[in-house]
């Protein structure tokens, strides 16, 4: 699948640039809520961040599991003429992330998962409440980004949750729509979130981030973790919940411009 993506071209003489840094954003997310940090990354290396099918401006299509999800970036590597390049995902894209290197071992150089383990994820509350919102709040009806701002407020307690919704609505000359493909994350949500079942094993450096506030990575995980990863390293971010890179974003730029 032909993905939109953002590129960040290197700041530095072409020369000089290192390997490209491909991001990939979680679920319900898009690429430009990385565009901040892309721009930091981009310093020294090109940056691709990607809108996954069924976000942003990317198509549609009903077909949504992690081989696919996996099978679009393996596409986008050959497309963009990717050189060993850094993968770092957050979430569900640190999950596709995983998937992508224990398939291809030999091709990233490196790969940081933000907050994301290979164990059975189990479902959350908040997931199924947003996608309840997505899939029955009546979005062409309203006037205003103010309007469902006021609406959303009464729907969603959490700031961080009512800002993902807000972004996945664009206006259109007849009114507004849902960028998000809802019916396909709906069918994936309701499946048991396996475990990452594959016998491969990474070699190269990874890099774990997590959150010290959020209980996505626990220490329970890392044996597994260490069976596919060995080389790995692990890092936590005290006042960080699940969000860590919007949570402490100068600690996580600084976590990642260490490690790559």
């Amino acid at each position: 699948m032909n993905l939109f993506c953002r590129i960040y071209e290197a700041q530095c003489e072409a020369q000089d640039a290192k390997e490209d840094l491909i991001i990939i954003h979680g679920l319900f997310g898009m690429s430009d809520n990385w565009a901040s940090l892309a721009k930091k990354f981009s310093k020294d290396r090109k940056v691709i961040v990607p809108d996954l099918r069924n976000h942003g401006q990317s198509p549609h299509n009903n077909a949504f599991d992690l081989d696919d999800l996996s099978g679009d970036l393996k596409d986008l590597v050959i497309e963009h003429n990717c050189n060993s390049p850094v993968i770092l995902g957050h979430s569900l894209g640190g999950r596709i992330a995983m998937k992508y290197a224990l398939n291809n071992p030999n091709i990233p150089k490196s790969i940081i998962v933000v907050d994301m383990s290979m164990k059975s994820v189990r479902k959350r509350p908040e997931h199924g409440h947003i996608i309840d919102i997505i899939r029955n709040y009546p979005l062409h009806k309203k006037k205003s980004y103010s309007e469902i701002k006021n609406d959303l407020a009464q729907l969603v307690s959490n700031i961080k949750f009512i800002s993902i919704i807000i972004k996945n609505i664009r206006k259109t000359d007849t009114g507004f729509e849902w960028k998000v493909n809802i019916e396909p994350l709906l069918e994936l949500f309701n499946k048991p979130a396996e475990l990452i079942a594959i016998d491969e094993v990474y070699n190269n450096d990874t890099l774990f981030i997590r959150g010290g506030n959020s209980d996505y990575v626990i220490d329970a995980d890392l044996d597994l973790i260490e069976k596919h990863f060995p080389n790995y390293k692990l890092v936590t971010i005290n006042g960080a919940s699940h969000w860590v890179q919007a949570d402490k974003p100068l600690v996580f730029i600084e976590e990642v411009l260490k490690f790559i």
